[in-house]
């Protein structure tokens, strides 16, 4: 082994161990700076009018992006929850005042009316349930439901201080992504050992797709929630309106979404005696509301990018359960990122070698 092999070995032997130090060092707020970097990208061409109109000031451009992002981003999160916090615990009273057992047995009579004698005989004889032991069973389920909800709740005022320190490094980080972002963009591409041909090819598609992305998930979570006000106003429930605006928001996130709001509204219809609207809305939450997700988002981002829907419905579903929230972004990404590599190999390798 020459001097100048050991050299390359020692030398990249430690960049990697110096790699991994430093991965181990910005892994806690691996997320905040994926966001940063998302929500920049995103905005960085009006951020670029931005640096134009004020005669190319860098710097005061970028905090004034950072501030309006913050503005749309905390503003509206802030409003939502506040409502939500008052609502649900207004809820919660409410549902433990109704929940009695004269209540569950009205909701038991009403559920003889709609379902046959013989149906609900079959059930008792099958599996040895009777009136009683079923008001027992949803007595069980309520107080396992409220318990679980209030460990989530406990669980998230734990981790408040967390959450309030990952977003404070994501704002810090964006300011510096719109300042430095052309620089680091330009860095990473000098970096990459491919030709321009190949590197302009990744990072036009990565573009490409995350406006896909983007663009899915806001007219998926607007269709989700015009629907969920349609079905809340044809209903006759009070807020629909609130609850559409509301059902947007949480059709943003990837688990869960609309299913905050419809579940909710639909068992406290059941226990409230409204049995029939209650289960319509059940069935129409989960057989519509929840199916456009599953449906319209990948139509949305494959037909603009012109990828294959059933890969990208997978490496949505995959990535999010992988990454939580971030996967709804990641998965599309790597998956053009791989695609991307797919053809440049059969370009530049396996129709070379042929």
């Amino acid at each position: 082994m020459t001097r100048k092999q050991i050299f390359s070995w020692f030398f990249f032997g430690i960049f990697i161990f110096l790699i991994y130090l430093f991965y181990q060092i910005i892994k806690p707020f691996i997320f905040s700076l994926f966001w940063a970097a998302i929500i920049s990208l995103i905005l960085y061409p009006v951020h670029e009018r931005l640096t134009r109109f004020m005669r190319n000031r860098v710097g005061v451009s970028s905090l004034l992006m950072t501030l309006l992002s913050t503005l749309v981003l905390v503003v509206p999160v802030v409003i939502v929850i506040t409502t939500l916090a008052v609502e649900m615990f207004d809820a919660y009273q409410s549902l433990r005042d109704k929940l009695e057992l004269v209540k569950l047995r009205s909701m038991i009579e009403h559920l003889k009316e709609l379902i046959p004698v013989t149906v609900l005989e079959e059930i008792e004889r099958r599996f040895n349930v009777g009136e009683l032991k079923l008001e027992q069973i949803i007595l069980t389920a309520v107080g396992t439901i409220s318990r679980y909800i209030f460990d989530q709740v406990q669980q998230g005022a734990k981790n408040l201080t967390s959450i309030i320190l990952s977003f404070i490094v994501m704002i810090f980080a964006m300011f510096f992504f719109f300042r430095d972002g052309r620089k680091l963009y330009e860095e990473l591409k000098y970096l990459i050992p491919m030709t321009e041909e190949q590197k302009n090819r990744i990072f036009d598609r990565f573009y490409d797709i995350l406006n896909a992305v983007i663009l899915g998930i806001i007219a998926t979570a607007a269709v989700q929630g015009f629907i969920t006000g349609i079905i809340f106003w044809a209903l006759g429930i009070s807020f629909a309106v609130l609850g559409g605006v509301i059902t947007f928001v949480f059709s943003l996130l990837p688990i869960g979404g609309s299913a905050f709001v419809w579940f909710p509204v639909g068992v406290y219809l059941l226990v409230s005696g409204e049995f029939l609207k209650g289960t319509v809305l059940l069935l129409l939450g989960g057989l519509v509301v929840s199916s456009v997700d599953n449906i319209l988002k990948p139509l949305i981002i494959g037909g603009r990018v012109k990828l294959p829907t059933l890969f990208l419905f997978l490496s949505i579903l995959g990535s999010v359960k992988a990454f939580g929230f971030s996967g709804i972004i990641l998965g599309p990404v790597v998956l053009v990122v791989f695609l991307s590599f797919i053809e440049i190999y059969k370009t530049e390798y396996r129709e070379a070698g042929d």
